[in-house]
C-alpha cells in the first residue's frame, strides 16, 4: 500500500520506486504535485501543507493560487467551506481558470450577459484556454444573420474545435442542469440553423468525403459555411450545460 508521500509522488508524475526524498524536488515540482492534489481533494490538499514543510511554502505563494487548476477541481459537498475558500482565494489572485467560472456563472446562471462575457474574454486574454474557446465560439453564435447563418469565423483549426467539443461534452464539465439559459442567448441559439447542409454543394460530393473525430466517430467533410454553422449549433446548445454556481464573496 502506498504512503501518503507515494502517492503525492505519483501524482506529479515522479517515480516513487527509490527513496523519497521530498526536500531534493525543486519548487516547480512541488507546485505541480500540490496542484493535482488540490483538484482531486480539497481536504488531502490541507493535509499535504501541513505534513511536509515544502508543500506548505508553495501553498502559501500568490503564484501558487494564479496557476491553480481549477476546471476540473472535484466540488465535494462535504468539503464546500474549505472548496469556497480555495476558490476565492484563486480569484482574488487573478488566477484565469476561476475569472473565466466566474464568467460562466454570471453569464449562464446570474444572466448577467455582459459582465459574464467580459470576464470570459478576460480569462481567455491571460491564458486560459477554455476561455479562448468559448469567447470565440460566442462571437461566432452571436453574429447569426436572418437567414440562420453565422459569419464571424474564430481563427480555430477544425482539430481544436473537435478537441474542445469533446471536453466540454465529457462527465467531469458537462451535466449541470439546475437553471435556464439567458433569454438573449437562448432567442440567438435558435436562430441558428444546423441544417444549412442539407442544400449545400458539400453534401453533394461523390464519393464523399469523411473527416474522423478524436473519439473515433466519423461524419461527412463539410465547407466552412457549413461546418461553423454546424459547430456554432452544437456549441450553444452544450456550453450552458458546464456553467456551475460560484461561491458568493463576504
Amino acid at each position: 500500500m502506498l504512503s501518503r508521500g507515494e502517492k503525492w509522488f505519483n501524482l506529479g508524475g515522479v517515480s516513487s520506486q527509490s527513496n523519497l526524498d521530498m526536500d531534493s524536488l525543486p519548487p516547480s515540482m512541488l507546485h505541480k504535485i500540490l496542484s493535482t492534489v488540490a483538484t482531486m481533494n480539497i481536504r488531502d490538499f490541507g493535509s499535504a501543507r501541513i505534513a511536509f514543510p515544502g508543500f506548505n511554502e508553495v501553498g502559501r505563494e500568490d503564484h501558487f493560487y494564479r496557476s491553480a487548476n481549477l476546471i476540473y477541481l472535484n466540488d465535494w459537498v462535504d468539503e464546500a467551506s474549505a472548496v469556497r475558500t480555495f476558490r476565492l482565494k484563486c480569484y482574488r489572485s487573478g488566477n484565469p481558470e476561476a475569472i473565466y467560472l466566474r464568467g460562466m456563472y454570471e453569464f449562464f446562471i446570474l444572466h448577467l450577459v455582459d459582465d459574464g462575457w467580459e470576464k470570459i474574454h478576460l480569462a481567455g486574454e491571460r491564458g486560459c484556454e477554455l476561455a479562448q474557446y468559448v469567447d470565440g465560439m460566442l462571437n461566432l453564435a452571436f453574429s447569426v444573420d436572418q437567414r440562420g447563418i453565422v459569419h464571424n469565423y474564430p481563427a480555430f483549426t477544425r482539430q481544436h474545435i473537435d478537441k474542445m467539443f469533446q471536453i466540454i461534452c465529457s462527465w467531469q464539465l458537462s451535466g449541470h442542469w439546475d437553471y435556464d439559459k439567458p433569454g438573449m442567448f437562448l432567442s440567438m441559439a435558435e436562430r441558428i440553423d444546423p441544417n444549412v447542409p442539407r442544400d449545400c454543394w458539400c453534401s453533394h460530393i461523390d464519393p464523399p468525403e469523411f473527416e474522423v473525430s478524436l473519439d473515433g466517430s466519423r461524419s461527412r467533410w463539410k465547407c466552412d459555411r457549413c461546418f461553423w454553422n454546424c459547430a456554432a449549433y452544437d456549441f450553444c446548445f452544450q456550453i450552458h450545460l458546464t456553467a456551475r454556481t460560484w461561491p458568493i464573496e463576504d
